[in-house]
């Protein structure tokens, strides 16, 4: 399957059984994730080079892209927002961080970098760090033709209000750097049903009505698992073996909501009806072994119908 529309998949460290999903006649671009950064301004050495390696052999192979996403929301259970903020608070250290994440593309061979900063916010300086960050990444990586996407956060709550101190902090100038965004529209604050159709197709209205941002350059985020957890579809579907034709599942007395086949269908019929550029999933190995359950499968099938 060859189109513009991107299939855009993370694929984390240390998932176990995510490298065999990946197939590259459905998946465009894989964001391996994380590098991460420290509040010196420095990037961890890549966990599990084995694997990116190997993900970055078959991507190619295929003729797909493999960006390296760097930050994510936390490192050993600590959010990194801090850690962002304190590694970005001098030029020293913003140039240091942006050698380091390039140097660091450049070595494996990856195609461009993810920048997963959750979240800069407006009034505490880091959407002037985040800024200087971003430009300096797209002075070094655009002359070498290569890829800076950032993963952003949904932009709603769970009552359908903008997040502003973080959305308004994630705008212009930075975002014209970027090749495109990967819209997490699968997290938001509060309870609600997990991930639904209405909540992703109220991120799309504000990005696309209420903030102005090009369709083209927004990829809609969609969920390979559940919440509460445990919630990957895999161990969903182990639970209840008709789980690809549902959005919840009792798990010990609870319901798990998630994305089964006809909402999917739907966010991908959202996305490209919407004029976005593509879906961008969290996270590959979660999907299933079995292609005629698997999620990855609904995409690529989803994908294909004009």
């Amino acid at each position: 399957m060859k189109s513009d529309f991107k299939c855009i998949v993370y694929i984390f460290c240390h998932a176990q059984g995510g490298l065999p999903k990946l197939r590259f006649d459905i998946v465009t671009h894989v964001n391996y994730a994380f590098a991460i950064p420290t509040k010196d301004g420095h990037v961890r050495p890549l966990e599990n080079p084995e694997l990116a390696r190997a993900v970055i052999e078959k991507a190619h192979a295929a003729g797909a892209k493999v960006c390296i996403s760097l930050g994510g929301w936390s490192y050993e259970d600590i959010p990194l927002e801090a850690t962002f903020r304190e590694g970005t608070n001098t030029p020293e250290k913003i140039a240091s961080m942006a050698e380091e994440i390039t140097s660091m593309a450049l070595d494996f061979g990856f195609d461009g970098v993810d920048v997963d900063w959750e979240y800069p916010r407006t009034g505490d300086g880091s959407k002037e760090q985040y800024e200087t960050l971003v430009r300096l990444l797209h002075d070094k990586l655009k002359p070498r033709g290569m890829l800076l996407t950032a993963a952003v956060i949904a932009g709603l709550n769970a009552k359908g209000e903008p997040i502003r101190d973080v959305t308004e902090a994630q705008d212009a100038p930075s975002f014209e750097l970027f090749d495109w965004l990967n819209l997490m529209t699968y997290d938001c604050e509060g309870e609600i049903k997990h991930s639904t159709y209405d909540f992703a197709e109220g991120c799309v209205r504000y990005w696309v009505d209420t903030r102005g941002f090009e369709a083209a350059k927004l990829n809609l985020g969609l969920p390979f698992y559940g919440k509460p957890y445990p919630g990957a579809y895999r161990k969903l579907l182990e639970i209840d073996p008709d789980a690809l034709e549902k959005d919840v599942v009792a798990v010990d007395g609870k319901e798990v909501w998630y994305n089964g086949r006809e909402t999917l269908q739907k966010k991908v019929a959202l996305a490209k009806g919407r004029g976005l550029g593509g879906v961008m999933v969290w996270e590959i190995s979660e999907d299933c072994d079995d292609r005629e359950k698997s999620l990855l499968t609904v995409l690529g099938n989803a994908i294909e119908e004009r």
